[in-house]
């Protein structure tokens, strides 16, 4: 058993997924898992991963059946304490491990640890956008309100495991990761940050006008499943609505897609 189980999905990830592993044989932290879930990709990815011999790296394989059941694979197997997350084509700065896991274990009233996440291109030589968290307490308000306070992506240490289980939704193709941490955080559960850098995530230019029609659907998906939880109040779910046309409707712009931006703001959920 290791104290911080890492979670990777990886698909067709052979330019950078080797990049993202060597970043966590790097970490000054060493006692921990890497769970890699070949999600049935056609590349060389099965090659890069096998190049690495640590028994610490765990690799399985399935058909591909997206990333949710790829995160859900590993989650299946994760034996420690501590969970976080790693995509094939991010990398961890040597501390993010260790200052995140010494944070929870400073403080045991705190479940979440989180740090700052530096975007950068694609070759990991420029910074495009740094997000550092401004909030600690009880997150799930700010994540329905879609705040930006404490939510960048999977970049939080969880502790684990829960009870009950918790998993990803799998028929969902994006925003997977926001219904995760919603759910994790609604019970109460408290949310702290370092001042350092955790996640280095790379911006790969792979996004389309597809992608923001399947961005758009899963605002749509996130309120309705929102609803049925009962676990938002009225006014937080409110929020939500505005928060995510405004967000859409400055995408569809950039896109150079005006159209679908007034259709975004006046589009009801």
């Amino acid at each position: 058993m290791a104290l911080i189980s890492i979670v990777m999905p990886a698909y067709n990830a052979e330019t950078y997924i080797a990049e993202a592993i060597a970043s966590v044989l790097a970490q000054t932290f060493d006692d921990w898992e890497l769970l890699i879930v070949n999600d049935g990709s056609t590349d060389g990815t099965a090659a890069a991963i096998a190049s690495f011999d640590d028994p610490r790296i765990r690799l399985f394989h399935q058909r591909n059946a997206g990333i949710g059941a790829a995160r859900n694979s590993a989650l299946h197997h994760a034996t420690g304490a501590y969970l976080c997350f790693l995509d094939a084509d991010d990398v961890l700065p040597p501390r993010s491990l260790q200052a995140r896991m010494e944070l929870l274990i400073r403080n045991p009233e705190v479940d979440i640890a989180d740090g700052r996440m530096v975007e950068m291109d694609s070759t990991m030589t420029r910074t495009l956008r740094v997000f550092q968290p401004t909030f600690t307490g009880m997150p799930f308000s700010e994540l329905v309100r879609l705040s930006g306070s404490c939510f960048a992506g999977v970049t939080w240490m969880l502790r684990w495991p829960v009870t009950p289980p918790l998993r990803f939704e799998e028929a969902s193709t994006q925003m997977e990761d926001l219904m995760f941490i919603l759910a994790y955080s609604q019970p109460g559960r408290r949310y702290a940050h370092v001042d350092e850098e955790v996640l280095l995530y790379r911006r790969t230019g792979k996004s389309s006008t597809s992608d923001l029609r399947g961005m758009e659907r899963s605002y749509k998906h996130v309120h309705r499943w929102l609803v049925s939880k009962g676990w938002a109040s009225r006014k937080d779910l409110r929020r939500f609505r505005y928060r995510s046309r405004r967000v859409m409707a400055a995408s569809w712009l950039h896109a150079g897609k005006p159209l679908h931006a007034m259709r975004s703001v006046i589009d009801p959920f």
